[in-house]
């Protein structure tokens, strides 16, 4: 063994010596207070500094970068959060308003989500979330807390098919308000209908209200349908072309309330 380390000292010496020499080297210039020792120290130390600060700023800078990259994931989530939070509150205040509207209605009206809406591809077509397991037939209304929407057009067990009154093929008895007469109402474009064929003798002003006549089989009395935006007359004329809203916005429509012929009859 001392004979291995021996070998090893004779081979390696001239190694050995240099770095004891380092070392010693190292060890007086630290301790000493020679002054060109110390300016030599002070202009090592500058360019270690000077060597060292681009490094340093680019780890600073790498750290800032994934600090600024985490605040905007953190800023992102916390929007996200704040708009489901917003939805979430707007949600709760329409079912509170259609809980109220149900409470107050003399119609006994069971709620119901739109779970297929073709209004989008021009059809007036919208499937419902309930059937004849809750008792809804064909001709059964359809309505929300703003007004009339439809009438079921079919019913299976579980949901049911139905039409929104903006089918261009679809009249409506109506009465306008407060002057009670009666006209046939029809869709127009948009979220707009006309009434035809009201005498011009008959006073009809903007402003004033429509609602379901009762005449019908299918729609009961009273119903709000929409508020006459402007009267014209016709080209013979004898006879008004009134214009109006819808009160219902059929294309924002997400729930409706069904006025079942069945279920009002035995009430």
């Amino acid at each position: 063994m001392l004979s291995k380390l021996y070998d090893f000292i004779i081979r390696k010496h001239l190694e050995i010596l240099t770095i004891i020499f380092v070392g010693v080297s190292l060890i007086l210039l630290s301790q000493t207070e020679n002054q060109a020792v110390l300016r030599v120290q002070s202009g090592w130390q500058d360019v270690s500094l000077f060597l060292k600060k681009p490094a340093a700023e680019q780890q600073h800078k790498k750290r800032v970068i994934e600090e600024n990259k985490q605040l905007r994931m953190d800023i992102f989530r916390l929007n996200q959060e704040v708009a489901r939070l917003q939805n979430l509150d707007t949600e709760n205040e329409r079912l509170r308003e259609m809980i109220g509207f149900r409470d107050t209605s003399h119609y006994d009206l069971l709620p119901s989500l739109i779970v297929y809406k073709g209004y989008k591809n021009r059809s007036s077509v919208i499937t419902i979330d309930k059937g004849q397991n809750e008792g809804i037939l064909a001709d059964d209304v359809i309505v929300d807390k703003e007004g009339l929407v439809g009438r079921i057009l079919s019913s299976g067990k579980r949901t049911s098919i139905a039409s929104m009154i903006i089918e261009p093929d679809i009249r409506v008895s109506v009465r306008i308000n407060p002057s009670r007469v009666y006209g046939i109402l029809k869709w127009h474009h948009g979220n707009t209908f006309v009434i035809e064929d009201i005498p011009t003798t008959i006073d009809i002003k903007p402003g004033w209200t429509v609602t379901t006549s009762g005449l019908s089989e299918v729609y009961p009395a009273d119903i709000p349908v929409g508020v006459i935006t402007t009267v014209l007359t016709s080209e013979n004329g004898f006879t008004h072309m009134i214009e109006g809203n819808y009160n219902v916005s059929f294309k924002n429509l997400r729930e409706v309330f069904i006025l079942s012929h069945a279920r009002n009859e035995t009430k």
